[in-house]
């Protein structure tokens, strides 16, 4: 290995630890999801351009959109952790609860996946884009809402 590629491992070495240190193991659903963030508003940029839409209140519209899924996500996640932690003090299991987070994030990367579709569809009149890899998405998040539901639903009757 040369110098170069030797720096560049241990770049993306350290990157992968912070990422591990802060996120824990699962830092690459997240990752996945800022990449998606990032290919939706490109793309949302380049179907406004070709439907000559362009804004820039629409431009900040759509990151302020991206800021507020990272905070549902943040939030979720705080939720979980902040009830199980009442429930190791007043000592009920509520570990559980820690599933709202995964459930958000599973949520927001079905629904970016899908926005990126959408504007592929806007871009090339839905050539590209297979029918159902559309309506699968569609189906995956009704199971997931669904899932939800239950839970919730479970919940209710337990009380």
């Amino acid at each position: 290995m040369n110098i170069f590629e030797t720096k560049i491992n241990y770049i993306i070495s350290t990157i992968t630890a912070i990422l591990s240190a802060i996120l824990g193991d699962f830092w690459f659903l997240f990752v996945f999801l800022l990449g998606l963030n990032v290919i939706d508003y490109i793309t949302g940029i380049m179907k406004a351009r070709y439907l000559k839409k362009e804004s820039s209140r629409r431009a900040m519209k759509g990151f302020i959109k991206k800021f507020l899924i990272w905070c549902l996500v943040a939030m979720g996640f705080g939720l979980g952790i902040a009830f199980e932690k009442i429930g190791n003090i007043i000592g009920i299991n509520l570990h559980i609860m820690l599933a709202i987070g995964w459930f958000i994030l599973a949520h927001c990367i079905i629904n970016e996946f899908r926005s990126i579709l959408e504007n592929m569809v806007e871009l090339d009149k839905g050539y590209l884009v297979p029918k159902w890899l559309i309506k699968g998405l569609e189906v995956t998040n009704k199971l997931i809402d669904k899932k939800i539901d239950n839970a919730v639903d479970k919940f209710n009757k337990d009380k």
